[in-house]
């Protein structure tokens, strides 16, 4: 069942992507390391991927403006939840996310 869930948010995410992406870890509040994956879409927005304490959790910021930022909510594998507030540099692309919730902790993921 596990992996099922995993198949679809990933071939979506695979496939409503174009070719811009960057990744980077950082470290979680639970004391492990979190991983974080931004591509940009087709269509100008962009699919923010994290990994942290064992959950794979994604969004889609549509939004980004230069030095903004945008909160959305994240949908997580495995029943995790929490948000994510995408953080855009002067020309408007993404350069960290910060995340929280119950089950996958906290922190901040640079790109």
């Amino acid at each position: 069942m596990k992996r099922s869930a995993l198949t679809i948010p990933l071939f979506l995410f695979a496939t409503a992507c174009s070719e811009h992406s960057s990744s980077g870890v950082g470290p979680n509040s639970s004391g492990g390391t979190a991983s974080g994956f931004i591509r940009e879409r087709a269509d100008g927005s962009y699919t923010l991927a994290i990994t942290a304490d064992g959950a794979f959790c994604s969004a889609i910021y549509t939004d980004a403006e230069s030095n903004g930022s945008e909160l959305r909510a994240l949908s997580c594998t495995g029943g995790q939840g929490g948000n994510a507030t995408l953080l855009y540099d002067g020309d408007g692309a993404p350069k960290s996310a910060t995340y929280g919730g119950l089950e996958i902790g906290s922190g901040t993921v640079r790109f």
